[in-house]
């Protein structure tokens, strides 16, 4: 997966701290093609290399303090049982194949599905939508419930 080097000159990004930044970095690097990821503290804590302390917080307050700023920020969003929604992702990876215009719309109606990649992210999705809340899913990923008959989707989001 090749990170986003546009990113870096996107001015939210750049008021982050060094360690949001970092965890941002490893974050979009292992997240699925729809942008979604089950990752603990411990977890993020072991992929960017810091260190394990003895005591209750054995990582300090780096990582939750991190994710909260993403969040804030608007670079994630966190999901129950540990899920995290890169935001953003699927558009990226989809290299703008989900910009719809009214001419498009049979076209991508019939043939979405027939692409590997969105047949991919509509399995996440529907895998997925009950850790997050219902508008998060449908804010995330519109273009999908522009195109696609409402049944494909899990009945949570029909």
């Amino acid at each position: 997966m090749r990170l986003d080097s546009f990113k870096w000159n996107d001015h939210t990004f750049k008021q982050l701290t060094k360690e949001a930044k970092l965890i941002y970095c490893f974050l979009e690097a292992h997240c699925s093609t729809a942008g979604f990821l089950q990752a603990d503290e411990s977890d993020i804590a072991n992929g960017i290399g810091l260190e394990r302390r003895l005591g209750l917080n054995p990582f300090g307050n780096v990582i939750i303090l991190a994710m909260e700023e993403l969040e804030d920020s608007g670079f994630i969003v966190l999901g129950d049982h540990d899920f995290i929604l890169v935001k953003g992702t699927h558009k990226k990876r989809a290299h703008g194949k989900l910009k719809v215009s009214d001419k498009a719309k049979d076209y991508y109606r019939v043939g979405i599905l027939k692409s590997g990649m969105h047949t991919a992210v509509l399995k996440e999705i529907n895998n997925t939508c009950e850790c997050f809340s219902k508008k998060v899913i449908l804010e995330e990923f519109e273009a999908y419930f522009e195109v696609l008959e409402m049944g494909v989707f899990h009945e949570l989001l029909r």
